[in-house]
Formats: structure tokens, C-alpha cells, sequence
């Protein structure tokens, strides 16, 4: 029977353990038995191990269970054990243990305190977090029941367990501990790996800033995808489906997991995005990280100025304003019409384009991008050219090639990069043949 052994820890001690602690850098938390939320869980990574007169029990996994490690018998045999053992996943340290446990059989008074039972907890070999024998020398002069809080550890493993030390003779009492709440802290000091990663879309056209990568990472796996504006996390994607999540959302700390590697330790083909339109007005620095169960992060792109005016470097907060509010006009130079936006022109001849980008008051805007579309006779608009610059006095020039066919082109200006189209002008060009017709070129057949 181990009904001697089921002890609850008081109210207060409960309050104690559980109060919010973040994390420091490069570390996370394991919480077994209980989490912050008073959720169980199965206690994952703890491993029992009993010699004959030991037993060893995990209820963690329902509500108000725990981890019992016992001697049962009043007379434990020699060298009788009950151990339970956490070890540290690999790439990580545990530096921090807390946990609520109570134990029994240490408490003073009759029968005589014999020194053949033994109750100790270390962090590693060479780390004694407790260690505890009946006794008046001992440092445990009664049952434990206040919550254990160590920290600055270097350890690899931690275990606690009771034995009965007598190696040839039965020992005389019963022994126990019962851990309700066993919360590890490990450090994880290796960065993400990011490979392959490349930019999807730019966004300068869509809006949409789209990345793709492949990462791997070490310790407690690949945790988050995280979008940051102006230094901030804005957005945070998971890249493992539960367990790898923060247990506890209440407090300051999102690194708390439920096992002791979390997340996955790669992934591929991995896309974030981030809509332009979803930020306030203005250039944001913008960068999109992998982080991993500890916090650690790699950039996957970025930081950049995300959108930034579409204006030369070196603009004036004053002319940055101005060409958020530009007007594009474009026209053909041997056009004969009034507004020289449509030319027809013979099939081998070289197309000239002109135009101007200016304020509303009629100033230049230099140095800005304007996209250039085809749209062709069967309706699809297709980008063909991104990097036409405005010169001095705003003004642009573009010869189209001398095999164009009838199409219509169209100048796009984007006020912000990248951004939707804040000014366009089209222009109507017909292209006709020696004899006269109007010339469209062959699409090539599919094989």
C-alpha cells in the first residue's frame, strides 16, 4: 500500500512555486507533473528506476498526481532504491530546478533514528540539491515541505531518490517522496541554422512580403517563426504542431513546454508573409526570424525599411511627403493626337516614351521606381520592367523594342514601396504591318 506516501503540498506552498518567473536569455522550462495553470501532464523525460524493495509511480497525468518514489516496507531490504531521473536533452544544460515536494519518514521521534535510509536530490553527481537522513546531525531535521528553488546549476541530469543504505541487513523504517511539481530549467545556447531561404515576393508589387526557408536547430527545436516591425514582435507562427507551445500564456514567459524537446528539430520549405496593408503609415523596419525553444533567433530576412517611400535616397522628410502625393503622366513622342497617348506605328520601327513624375505642386520627384506592364490582345497585364528611374525634374524615357506588337502599356507609380499603385497612365499602341494590318504576334504553340 502507498496511501502513507500521497501527500499534498499546502495551499501557500502551491502559491509560492507557481509565481511568474521569465526566463533568461537562451533558456526554457520544462514543467512535469503540474503546469503554472495547474494542468497535469505525464511528467515526459522523468524515468523510474527500483532495485527489490523500491517502487517507483507516476499519476502525473491525472489531476492532483504525482511522482512518488518509496520504500513501503517497515523493514526495507538491503540496498533497496527508488530513483527517478530527468535528463538533459542534448545541446543543454539544466540550470535551475524548482519543484513542491513532500516526503516522509524523515520526521523526528520514535522509532529511533536509525541512519540506514536515506532521501537526496542532485543536479549531476557533483551537485547536491538536498540530501537528507534521519537524525539529530542531519540537515533535514523533519519532513520537507517547503518548495525547492536552485539555481546556477551545470548539470546534465537531475534525480532524486530514497535508499535504504544498509548493505547487508534490513533497514529500519519506511521512506517516501511525493513530487507534485517538477519544473526544470534548461539552457540551450546553439542558434538556428537557416539555409536555402530566398524571398518569394518582395511585395513591391503585391503588398506581400513572402519568404521561404529550411532551418534545424539543436536543444529544444525550432519553435516560432517570428515577424518583427520596428524591432517588436508583430506575429509569431508555430512550426510544430502541441507540444511545442507555451503552456502558460498568462505570464511574461512564452518558453514553458510540457516535454523536454518541444518542437521539431527541422524543417523545410517553411514560408512567412507580411501584409503591407495591416501597418500604420510610414516606413517600419521589418525583419521575419526562426527562433528556437529557448529564444534564440536567426534572420530569415531583413531588417529593411518595409514599405519605403518611393523616392531617391536622400529625400527630405519634406519631399518624402510630397511623393507620397505624385502624379505620373506619361505620352509618345511622334505621337500626333492631342494627348499623345496613343501612336500607331509601323511593324520595325523603334518606339520612344516620354514622361514626367511630379508633386501636386509641380515639383520633380527624383529618383523613384516606376513599374512597366504589357497588356496584350488576349487581356493578361504582364510586368516586364521594375527598375525605370525618374531623373532630374522627375522626368523618365522609355524605347520600347523595335518587334513590339499592338498593345497597350501601362506606367504604374507606387508611393511606397512596396505598396498598391497610387498613380498610372496608360498608353495605346497600334503596330501595323507593311500592308497595313494590324500586327499581333503568334502565341507559340503548346506541346
Amino acid at each position: 500500500m502507498l496511501r502513507p506516501f500521497r501527500l499534498s503540498a499546502p495551499a501557500g506552498v502551491l502559491l509560492v512555486l507557481l509565481a511568474p518567473a521569465v526566463a533568461s536569455a537562451d533558456t526554457y522550462v520544462v514543467t512535469s507533473c503540474t503546469d503554472p495553470a495547474g494542468q497535469p501532464n505525464a511528467a515526459a523525460g522523468w524515468v523510474a528506476f527500483t532495485t527489490p524493495g523500491g517502487v517507483t509511480l507516476n499519476t502525473c497525468a491525472q489531476r492532483g498526481g504525482a511522482l512518488v518514489a518509496a520504500l513501503p516496507s517497515d523493514t526495507p531490504p538491503a540496498n533497496a532504491t527508488a530513483n527517478w531521473r530527468f535528463d538533459a536533452p542534448l545541446g543543454t544544460r539544466i540550470v535551475r530546478v524548482r519543484a513542491s515536494r513532500t516526503t516522509t519518514g524523515l520526521e523526528s521521534g520514535p522509532p529511533p533514528q536509525a541512519k540506514d535510509i536515506a532521501y537526496d536530490m542532485v543536479a549531476s553527481e557533483a551537485q547536491v540539491l538536498e540530501d537528507c537522513t534521519p537524525g539529530p546531525l542531519s540537515s533535514c531535521v523533519d519532513n520537507l515541505i517547503a518548495p525547492l528553488d536552485r539555481q546556477g546549476l551545470n548539470g546534465s541530469f537531475v534525480q532524486f531518490r530514497v535508499l535504504c543504505t544498509n548493505a547487508g541487513l534490513l533497514c529500519t523504517r519506511k521512506l517516501g517522496v511525493v513530487a507534485t511539481h517538477l519544473w526544470t530549467t534548461l539552457e540551450d545556447p546553439l542558434v538556428p541554422v537557416v539555409a536555402n531561404n530566398r524571398v518569394i515576393d518582395d511585395g513591391e508589387a503585391s503588398g506581400i512580403l513572402r519568404v521561404r526557408f529550411d532551418a534545424a536547430d539543436a536543444g529544444g527545436g525550432l519553435y516560432r517563426t517570428l515577424i518583427k516591425v520596428d524591432g517588436k514582435i508583430a506575429r509569431a507562427l508555430p512550426l510544430g504542431p502541441p507540444p511545442c507551445n507555451d503552456v502558460y500564456t498568462a505570464d511574461l514567459d512564452p518558453y514553458q513546454f510540457s516535454v523536454p524537446a518541444p518542437c521539431p528539430r527541422a524543417v523545410t520549405g517553411s514560408t512567412a508573409s507580411l501584409d503591407v496593408r495591416s501597418l500604420a503609415p510610414g516606413p517600419h523596419g521589418v525583419e521575419i526570424a526562426v527562433e528556437d525553444a529557448a529564444g534564440n533567433q536567426t534572420s530569415v530576412a531583413g531588417p529593411v525599411e518595409f514599405p519605403k517611400p518611393n523616392v531617391g535616397v536622400g529625400g527630405s522628410s519634406a519631399e518624402v511627403q510630397a511623393a507620397l502625393r505624385g502624379r505620373l503622366r506619361m505620352w509618345f513622342v511622334k505621337s500626333r493626337t492631342r494627348t499623345r497617348r496613343s501612336l500607331a506605328s509601323r511593324f520595325g520601327t523603334r518606339v520612344v516614351t516620354r514622361g514626367v513624375l511630379r508633386t501636386r505642386s509641380g515639383r520633380g520627384i527624383v529618383g523613384a521606381r516606376i513599374d512597366v506592364y504589357h497588356i496584350r490582345r488576349d487581356g493578361k497585364r504582364r510586368l516586364v520592367k521594375t527598375g525605370l528611374k525618374t531623373r532630374a525634374g522627375g522626368a523618365l524615357t522609355l524605347i520600347l523594342p523595335n518587334n513590339v506588337d499592338t498593345r497597350t502599356i501601362e506606367y504604374a507609380y507606387r508611393a511606397l514601396r512596396p505598396g498598391p499603385i497610387t498613380s498610372r497612365q496608360r498608353l495605346r499602341l497600334t503596330v501595323r504591318t507593311k500592308s497595313g494590318r494590324i500586327y499581333h504576334r503568334k502565341s507559340r504553340a503548346r506541346r
